[in-house]
This record gives structure tokens, sequence and C-alpha cells, in this order.
């Protein structure tokens, strides 16, 4: 299986700058997903309003931090192939304004 990320992820983690460990976060995440796949891994949901793109978003716990899933980060992907998956965005929840701009965010990213 293959896990990629969007170029633009960069600028995801300069927001989250201020909290604790996002990159570890997300790369123990992304150790998770690869050793347990789509439907095994925990918190993934399909992500709707997106057309014929299969997009997903999935709960990433924190680390270093003593929060739950709810209170921690979001990553959206999407589903190339069975065995290829692009991860377009990382967050925490209350990063973005609204649903809409995450929503406005990703098809921007979906487009490059």
């Amino acid at each position: 299986m293959e896990l990629s990320r969007h170029d633009d992820l960069e600028k995801d983690m300069e927001k989250l700058k201020r909290f604790s460990a996002p990159r570890e976060s997300l790369e123990a995440w992304e150790r998770l997903f690869l050793l347990k796949g789509l439907r095994e891994t925990p918190g993934i949901d399909p992500f709707p309003g997106f057309g014929n793109l299969k997009v997903y978003k999935g709960r990433v716990i924190p680390l270093r931090e003593n929060l739950g899933k709810s209170k921690g980060y979001r990553v959206i992907f999407q589903m190339l192939s069975f065995e290829c998956y692009k991860i377009l965005v990382f967050s925490r929840h209350g990063i973005y304004h609204s649903e809409k701009d995450l929503i406005d965010l990703i098809k921007i990213r979906l487009m490059r």
C-alpha cells in the first residue's frame, strides 16, 4: 500500500506549530494506516460532498497531550486506488473558521 502527502501539507504543519507534536502524531497515524488499511483503522469515515471522488476523514490522537481523538487532529485523504492514498489536509479541530472553509480547501487541493 502507498500513502503520499499533498505538497501543501507543510502549510498545515506551520499552522499547527503551537500544538505539541503534530508531525509525530501524523507519522504515527500513517504507520497505523499502512499496517491496518482503510477498513481496520479506527476513526475513519467517508467525507461526503465530493461526487465520485473517494474522500475520507480520520481522527488522529495527539501525541504528548492528554486528550482524546475528538479534540485531536483531523486528517483528510483521498483514495486514488485500492492500494494508493493521498493525504490532502492535516488540521486541528477549530483551526478553520467553518466546515465550509475546510471543504473549500479540500476542493482546491483536489484540483492540484
